[in-house]
């Protein structure tokens, strides 16, 4: 099959097929699990897949394989959030499969469509910071029709500036480990301790300081994306996407040269 350059036009095409699919199919459940993530993830991993630089889209393994520890302060994070929404007792068991599945799926889907597909789209045209913060903002918006769907529009506005301080740190850790595997796991906890936190909340009639708690929360996850993005290592990163761009078109160039006419 022949492979496709991911430009931005590409990325915002795909976009906006993948919000189709996670919104115009809501409905679709099977069981408690959103089918309907299930299949956007399907179609971020196809696209994903035609690229051509499967390494610069994050498919590869992490590079090198000790940047695993960068997850590791979100990770414990994470499951710190976790221990403090389980301290009054645990979900019913089933609530928490359902949970789990719905996390996996919404972090396999958001990681291969953020982070994959939009961010290399986005690298093909602009610098690092630029890039990181487009897809973070968009990351932001796309989460705002979670408020909507319900008409809470304070609730919109809180998660979507929650999800653009997290898409900072999420691209970061994708760049800083040239893979999108790694921020896949924790964002599948993080969200699995999120939606957990909250039912547990709302059986307490504690729900309405949940979207400010979710947003303070998250807050020290944003600056130490900044510090992974500090100007050595991001002048490091650029380097490394200049030169997967001059191979790719050097690449190009002698395949154009030798079709036959």
């Amino acid at each position: 099959m022949k492979k496709i350059h991911i430009t931005l036009p590409l990325a915002l095409i795909a976009l906006a097929v993948w919000l189709g699919l996670t919104l115009g199919l809501v409905r679709l459940q099977a069981g408690g699990i959103g089918l309907s993530w299930l299949l956007a993830a399907l179609f971020a991993l196809l696209v994903s897949l035609a690229g051509n630089e499967r390494r610069v889209s994050g498919l590869h393994a992490p590079s090198p394989l000790r940047s695993w520890w960068l997850v590791s302060p979100i990770l414990l994070y994470s499951l710190l959030m976790l221990v403090v929404a389980w301290a009054g007792g645990w979900p019913a068991p089933k609530a928490l499969l359902l949970v789990a599945g719905n996390a996996a799926l919404v972090a396999l889907s958001e990681e291969l469509m953020f982070r994959a597909i939009l961010l290399q789209g986005l690298l093909d045209r602009y610098a690092i910071w630029p890039a990181v913060l487009l897809s973070s903002a968009l990351f932001g918006v796309a989460h705002t029709a979670n408020g909507l769907a319900t008409g809470d529009l304070g609730g919109a506005l809180w998660q979507a500036t929650a999800a653009f301080l997290q898409g900072i740190v999420y691209a970061a850790i994708r760049l800083r480990t040239r893979s999108v595997w790694p921020m896949m796991v924790v964002h599948g906890v993080w969200d699995f301790a999120l939606v957990s936190s909250i039912q547990g909340a709302t059986a307490g009639d504690e729900a309405s300081i949940l979207p400010y708690a979710a947003l303070l929360a998250v807050l020290p996850l944003c600056l130490y994306g900044v510090y992974l993005l500090r100007g050595s290592q991001r002048a490091q990163l650029q380097q490394e996407f200049q030169l997967h761009d001059v191979k790719g078109k050097d690449h190009e160039d002698s395949r154009i040269q030798h079709t036959p006419l």
